[in-house]
């Protein structure tokens, strides 16, 4: 065994490991959004239902362009 093998061995451990941590980070936001800023009290619900957008400030989305067959 030469000395590339190791040096290898240690840069795929780490690109897997890396690769474990933005996935688990991709998904676990997805998951845990719903309840992560929300730890139970009333206040949430009376504060995102008391507070409603202004029309008038919201960006409307973008024009579709016509596709071209």
């Amino acid at each position: 065994m030469s000395w590339q093998e190791p040096l290898v061995g240690v840069i795929v451990g780490f690109a897997v490991v890396s690769l474990y941590r933005h996935l688990r980070g991709l998904l676990g936001s997805a998951v845990s959004d719903t309840g992560a800023s929300c730890h139970g009290c009333d206040d949430c619900d009376t504060e995102t239902s008391a507070i409603q957008p202004d029309q008038s400030t919201t960006n409307p989305p973008p024009p579709q362009l016509p596709r071209v067959p």
